[in-house]
């Protein structure tokens, strides 16, 4: 026989559930419900549920397998990372301002701090020891560099609920400004760079969509950066001297393809992101001598932004000698008639605050072609 008290207890769960239920739909109808629910779908990895919140347009913009690849709010990052990432991104849903028919939740997001720990495992790195395993332990024991923004989630009315509105076609065009910003500012024309920033930060200003209010932040952050390698360029430019360039030389491969090889050593007190060679081809000597040609070369590129751990990210420090070898790229009839002078004409000091290497053991120089039979020619000067 069943209680009368267990009957009950049995009705008031079933009340609770139904409560429970009703007021799920009623807080269907808010836009912090919705941001909730989406954030929800993101971090349980329910793709299919996140997208189904998205607006009618969005959804015609981008198919399903469209929106795995650019996820609002999601980390950007690649595939291998992109669950790993996610796992230790928190979201926090605050206040909605609804103006009619549109909506805007903010959310507070604490991730990982990419670029900065990236540097920070390279830097660290022992000579058993592999980025990725590293980066796995770190995301275990939450050990990692964080970064704290605002973000949002723009919302429309369509019939009685709220979607998410992302507009994938702005978001598109201002990822290929930044983009562009970012070879403007490894070609050095941070003019330009810090112009391409700018134009995307406004075009994100024209309206309110979905993760606007993140990405702002991110291209304000490089776009600060970009500023001030600007602004050391006096500083920088004094301390190319101390770019020491040794064992410089002209080798040809066994292709018939001239190259410069040589030691560069970092004699300052300053690490560096970015080196930047000059070759310049004089024709005549003496009050005949005169400039035909020129060409440019990176022997030191360290990324700014995060590479997913695919390649070392390390800036070439105080101390440190690295071998370095390019092709020329100079027509034949210029190489053949030319004298090549070579120089240091650009450097970028490094922004990060990350901690610094040790300066490392030189590896052999490494020349232009798996098959380059190494044959001396006329030396470059420097």
């Amino acid at each position: 026989m069943i209680k009368p008290a267990f009957l009950a207890k049995r009705r008031l769960v079933g009340l609770a559930a139904i409560c429970a239920a009703l007021a799920a739909g009623c807080m269907g109808k808010t836009p912090q419900h919705t941001a909730q629910s989406y954030l929800d779908d993101l971090k349980l990895y329910n793709y299919p549920g996140a997208y189904q919140l998205l607006s009618h347009q969005d959804q015609v913009d981008r198919t399903m397998d469209q929106f795995l690849t650019e996820i609002p709010l999601a980390p950007d990052v690649s595939r291998d990372w992109f669950k790993t990432i996610l796992h230790a991104v928190d979201y926090q849903v605050g206040d909605a301002k609804i103006e009619g028919d549109k909506a805007n939740v903010t959310i507070k997001i604490t991730r990982p701090d990419l670029a900065l720990w990236e540097r920070t495992i390279d830097a660290n790195l022992g000579p058993n020891d592999a980025a990725n395993s590293v980066a796995q332990k770190d995301i275990n024991e939450k050990t990692y560099p964080k970064l704290e923004y605002d973000d949002n989630i723009a919302l429309i009315k369509q019939g009685d609920d709220w979607r998410i509105f992302v507009d994938f076609p702005a978001k598109e065009n201002v990822a290929k400004m930044r983009k562009d910003a970012i070879e403007a500012f490894h070609k050095y024309d941070y003019d330009k760079a810090i112009s391409t920033y700018q134009n995307a930060i406004a075009e994100l200003d024209k309206e309110q969509a979905t993760g606007n209010a993140g990405i702002k932040f991110l291209l304000n952050r490089e776009m600060q950066t970009v500023q001030n390698v600007k602004n050391q360029i006096p500083e920088a430019q004094a301390y190319i001297p101390k770019i020491g360039l040794t064992d410089v030389d002209m080798k040809m491969s066994a292709s018939r393809v001239p190259g410069i090889f040589g030691k560069l050593t970092n004699n300052g007190d300053k690490a560096i992101d970015e080196i930047q060679f000059t070759v310049t081809y004089y024709e005549g000597k003496g009050a005949k001598k005169k400039q035909v040609y020129t060409e440019v070369h990176t022997p030191v590129a360290t990324p700014l932004e995060f590479t997913d751990f695919n390649r070392p990210v390390l800036p070439f420090v105080p101390g440190e000698t690295r071998n370095f070898g390019f092709r020329l790229t100079a027509p034949a009839d210029i190489q053949q008639k030319a004298t090549p002078d070579l120089n240091v004409t650009q450097i970028v000091f490094t922004q990060s605050t990350a901690p610094l290497p040790k300066p490392p053991t030189p590896t052999p120089t490494a020349t232009p072609s798996p098959a380059a039979a190494a044959s001396p020619a006329a030396p470059a000067k420097h």
